[in-house]
């Protein structure tokens, strides 16, 4: 496909977007790149399946499709080519890092084990200034050095972009099919600085603004999931879409980092969670992409999960109250078919339980199990984001989540 250049466009009354009567999950990317009319590029979310596998390697920016692909319901990723013969990676698309990164040639440590890898010298656009980049995420990290070269994704192609080339990748990477990660935070969080994809596009003229938004299919294999780049798309929603202004995560602290927000609380049903922020005077989460679950202190996490009584085999799913979160005096309203998961272990054995797991820091994630009940808005430009009630062909998911326990829960690049 060539190579797509978006319009300035009139922004769109937010407030008045109605859902689309017709089924969204029904369009095909094409469908939808032409109904944009330019204003937006799509990237799928497929279910990680034999046939899925070879169907994202087939796939290419110039066929107007860049695939992501829900590895075990764990984590996403998508495909996207670098250099001037378009060599093809596989990465996890990330709300909580800013740095793209991906094996280099010479990398044989055994995170590097089983991936495609870079090969500067086939690719005559690229160039490096020999600057050494190391990067350290919640569970991995990579050393290399930064190289510079095109790179297309949603077909969009960006030029002269920083690209990391991993020389090491920690044994955390071995066990997954994707090859790096492509971070789509601030520029403040990438390690050395390096310029992030978005902010390239925006300033090559290929997008008139730092704005994306994330529908995560709750059903497994049904392909409706998607990442929009561009002005939000008024299928996957109804009513209002409510923005919250970004936050930092300490007082006094940069805003332009992660994507977090204040909020105030958390409640099962009606039933409020005292939550320890609450006592220190200030609530933050991390909206993230790259992490499965919603993260929290452990002692707030225990408590939520006291609340709740999943039995193993999800026989009372629907007994099981709601999660209630309040941003900014909004009540968002998480259902259990979207937080309940079913973990399976190494045996296959799977159990039902809460999407919830214990972090170390006083903020919270709001991560994969958090956002797929919402249609979410993430507005770089202006340091904002945004959740809106799904569409009503969207919000009644046929199937629960499955973890399979063998793998570590990804955390992103937020620290924690």
């Amino acid at each position: 496909m060539n190579r797509l250049l978006f319009a300035v466009v009139p922004s769109m009354l937010l407030s008045q977007a109605l859902a689309a009567p017709t089924d969204v999950t029904k369009k095909s990317i094409f469908d939808q790149q032409a109904d944009s009319k330019g204003k937006r590029a799509y990237i799928q979310v497929l279910e990680s399946t034999a046939d899925q596998s070879s169907k994202l390697k087939a796939q290419t920016p110039e066929e107007g499709e860049v695939t992501l692909t829900d590895r075990h319901n764990l984590l996403y990723f998508g495909a996207f080519t670098m250099g001037a013969q378009k060599q093809p990676f596989t990465a996890v698309l990330d709300t909580g890092s800013s740095n793209i990164w991906v094996p280099e040639k010479n990398c044989y440590t055994a995170g590097c084990r089983g991936k495609k890898k870079f090969d500067p010298d086939r690719s005559s656009s690229f160039f490096t200034y020999g600057r050494e980049l190391s990067v350290q995420y919640g569970t991995g990290s990579m050393r290399g050095y930064v190289g510079y070269d095109t790179l297309t994704f949603g077909g969009i192609t960006v030029t002269k972009q920083g690209i990391g080339l991993a020389t090491q990748l920690s044994h955390y990477f071995k066990n997954f099919s994707f090859d790096g990660l492509f971070g789509i935070a601030y520029k403040s969080l990438a390690s050395d600085k390096v310029t992030p994809w978005m902010d390239n596009a925006v300033a090559q003229g290929l997008i008139s603004k730092a704005i994306f938004s994330f529908y995560l299919s709750n059903t497994p294999g049904d392909g409706a999931s998607r990442l929009i780049i561009g002005e939000p798309d008024p299928d996957y929603y109804q009513g209002d879409i409510t923005w919250h202004s970004l936050q930092s995560l300490e007082t006094g602290g940069p805003v332009d980092q992660y994507y977090s927000i204040a909020f105030d609380g958390i409640a099962v049903n009606d039933v409020s969670i005292p939550l320890t922020c609450q006592d220190q005077g200030q609530c933050r989460a991390v909206v993230d992409s790259g992490s499965s679950k919603i993260v929290g202190p452990a002692n707030d996490i225990a408590s939520i999960r006291d609340a709740l009584s999943i039995k193993p085999d999800c026989s009372n799913l629907y007994e099981q109250p709601s999660l209630v979160f309040t941003i900014d005096g909004t009540s968002y309203t998480v259902a259990p078919e979207f937080y309940v998961v079913k973990e399976v272990d190494r045996s296959g054995q799977t159990v039902c339980t809460a999407g919830l797991a214990s972090g170390e820091e006083g903020f919270w994630i709001f991560g994969d199990a958090f956002m797929r009940g919402f249609y979410v808005v993430f507005d770089k430009s202006d340091s904002r984001l945004a959740f809106a009630k799904l569409s009503d062909s969207l919000g009644a998911p046929k199937e629960l989540r499955k973890l399979f326990v063998s793998h570590p829960m990804i955390t992103s690049g937020v620290q924690y």
